[in-house]
């Protein structure tokens, strides 16, 4: 009976253990499951956090273009207004500068771009017989190139069938400054700018033409001036003479040259 009872006693510590376990098995699964529903609460808490996060952000972007656009459209109100401001502004005097101001436009300088071209044909007595003119544009930088000038040369060297030849290149190129045309047009002292303007220039070499006032471009030129060349005299004369028989007969100058030789060595 002792042994039986104490059987019993084991089987019931050992259900009573075995509960125990469970017990514990229970609880600890529990508190693993509402760890875990903890977590996944604070994991949602999370995300909606971040959510507003976002939220908040997306609205202060919104807020930040409204702003601007109110920014804009004060500015706008504010050219708006500003130009209304210079409508009610009086514009007159600006207008009446320029105005003034363009009336000395003809007295800045200019890059010459075109020269006029005067011949002047002179014949053998020493008279001006012709003239022509024609005009001749010019490179960027004021400057007539030696080829031209030859060219223009060929072509008017020759007129009515009469052959010339260029004996003067005058070059005519008004360089004044705006402060020096008052001085210009002073009959008082235009003898200043007598011999200023015009100079002796070679056909051999390129010309440059200095700027020039507007108002005066159309003077700047240069002057071919042609000679008519002199037909060329044959100077060889035949000499004859008349012997007794009335006969003419040509000189042989080489029988000549030797007779006087002769007499020369019997002088001696």
């Amino acid at each position: 009976m002792d042994i039986d009872n104490r059987e019993l006693e084991e089987l019931e510590e050992k259900e009573e253990k075995e509960e125990e376990d469970e017990d514990e098995t229970d609880q600890e699964d529990e508190e693993e499951d509402e760890e875990e529903t903890d977590q996944e609460d604070e994991d949602e808490d999370e995300d909606e956090d971040e959510t507003d996060e976002d939220e908040d952000e997306t609205d202060q972007d919104e807020d930040e273009e409204e702003d601007e656009t109110d920014q804009e459209d004060e500015d706008e109100d504010a050219i708006s207004d500003i130009d209304s401001d210079d409508e009610i502004l009086d514009t007159t005097w600006v207008n009446e500068y320029k105005k003034s101001e363009s009336i000395y436009n003809d007295f800045y300088k200019e890059p010459v771009t075109s020269i006029g071209i005067y011949l002047l044909y002179i014949n053998k007595d020493n008279e001006l017989e012709h003239t022509h003119r024609d005009r001749c544009l010019l490179e960027k930088n004021g400057l007539l190139k030696r080829d031209i000038i030859m060219s223009f040369i060929k072509r008017y060297q020759y007129l009515f069938s009469v052959n010339y030849k260029l004996k003067s290149l005058l070059q005519y190129n008004i360089d004044l400054e705006p402060v020096e045309v008052s001085d210009f047009v002073n009959e008082e002292k235009s003898n200043l700018f007598e011999n200023r303007f015009i100079k002796t220039e070679k056909y051999l070499n390129d010309i440059h033409f200095e700027d020039s006032i507007h108002m005066f471009q159309d003077l700047n030129a240069l002057f071919f001036i042609f000679m008519e060349e002199k037909p060329i005299v044959n100077h060889t004369r035949r000499i004859s003479m008349v012997d007794n028989n009335k006969k003419t007969r040509r000189i042989n100058h080489k029988e000549i040259l030797k007779k006087n030789l002769k007499i020369f060595k019997e002088i001696q």
